[in-house]
């Protein structure tokens, strides 16, 4: 007779009859976590109601968000070890020098966005087409795309990302483009967002690579095929 059918609840007893310390404490800190995690996204919902949130997602998104540990004052983006590879990441993805004069008539503030709740506001309400939305993604810092999506990319928005630059892409953006999309491969749940990707998106995704590859550097675009599961 099997353990589990005399009422042994996980697995906590052994073959012997003996009690499974480890597999308890593993339990019960998963218990205590648990626990600990209700409370702090319950408080998190108490206050975006007290606030007054703009909208459902920006309460979702602090929700979701709520686990997360600010920075302390010591730390810096630019000490995490992701930024090994050959072309330049660690900059502005924009270079104000190059910035046309449409796109100077059309630019959306981006100095002051500093987490998700801000990116969501002017990504899904500020910016009213694609073309904004792509000023506004590439003139946003790199590492700055990082701080912001360091926990998590939302589902849905990787997509939202490549269909912008699929339609909006330009050839002399071609490096600052490569720059956002190997930046995104560091971001949290990247591989999750990446797998629920609609064939349209992927579509736009593998056109995004063929330009690259035709604009810039055919030995780095490789890297980012890899890393964005595109066969060669």
């Amino acid at each position: 007779v099997s353990t589990q059918s005399t009422g042994n609840p996980q697995g906590i007893m052994k073959n012997d009859g003996e009690i499974n310390f480890s597999k308890l404490e593993q339990q019960i800190d998963s218990a205590v976590e648990a626990d600990k995690m209700y409370w702090i996204r319950n408080e998190a919902k108490i206050r975006a109601v007290s606030n007054k949130v703009a909208s459902y997602e920006e309460f979702e998104d602090i929700v979701k968000a709520s686990h997360l540990k600010p920075l302390e004052k010591g730390d810096r983006i630019s000490d995490i070890k992701v930024f090994k590879q050959p072309w330049n990441i660690n900059s502005r993805s924009g270079d104000s020098s190059q910035t046309s004069s449409r796109e100077r008539s059309t630019e959306i503030s981006f100095h002051s966005v500093t987490d998700i709740n801000q990116f969501n506001r002017i990504w899904k309400k500020r910016c009213k087409n694609s073309q904004e939305q792509f000023i506004f993604l590439t003139q946003l810092e790199c590492t700055k795309i990082l701080h912001i999506f360091q926990a998590e990319i939302a589902l849905g928005l990787l997509g939202e990302f490549l269909s912008v630059i699929h339609e909006q892409y330009h050839a002399d953006k071609s490096e600052i483009i490569a720059n956002i999309l190997y930046t995104l491969t560091k971001c949290g749940r990247f591989d999750l967002s990446l797998q629920f990707l609609s064939q349209k998106e992927r579509d736009c995704l593998s056109i995004i690579m063929n330009n690259l590859s035709k604009d810039w550097n055919s030995e780095n675009v490789c890297q980012l095929k890899i890393m964005y599961k595109i066969e060669t």
